[in-house]
């Protein structure tokens, strides 16, 4: 069954900027020197953890945008395509509320990054619900959610 036009671009635009967003973090260490500013202020467990969870994180994000790219090529009734879409806007929510509710420390000169920071998660929520929201559901699909 072929998918409805707003599934598959909203979902495409999201996966791709999920995709943007790892790329971007597979770059900070670089973009922001971490290996001569973290330096010796950091213990090298915590500095070994932050890349790593850096790293993580990125390969995590690039996953999870290739797999909403692939949500959009399939029909918007499929049951795992439709529950992936629905977690991947409670995660995305949860992040948005974090970073809304306890914002990244920077300095003044960098508070209007805390804007963007917070916006980024909430475009993908409104993305992922105008998929979820514009495209009828099927019959099974609502039975195995209910139960």
């Amino acid at each position: 069954m072929k998918s409805s036009r707003s599934w598959s671009w909203t979902l495409t635009l999201a996966g791709l900027l999920q995709i943007s967003l790892a790329i971007a973090h597979f770059g900070l260490p670089t973009m922001f020197d971490w290996s001569s500013s973290v330096g010796d202020s950091l213990p090298p467990l915590l500095r070994w953890a932050l890349f790593l969870l850096n790293f993580s994180w990125s390969t995590i994000v690039l996953g999870i945008g290739a797999l909403t790219i692939y949500a959009a090529k399939l029909s918007s009734n499929a049951p795992l395509a439709r529950a992936m879409v629905l977690i991947l806007a409670l995660f995305w929510s949860a992040h948005a509320s974090y970073m809304a509710f306890a914002p990244m420390p920077l300095p003044v000169r960098l508070a209007w990054v805390q804007a963007p920071v917070v916006a980024f998660p909430v475009t993908l929520i409104a993305l992922l619900a105008v998929a979820l929201l514009t495209t009828k559901r099927s019959t099974e699909f609502a039975t195995s959610v209910a139960s």
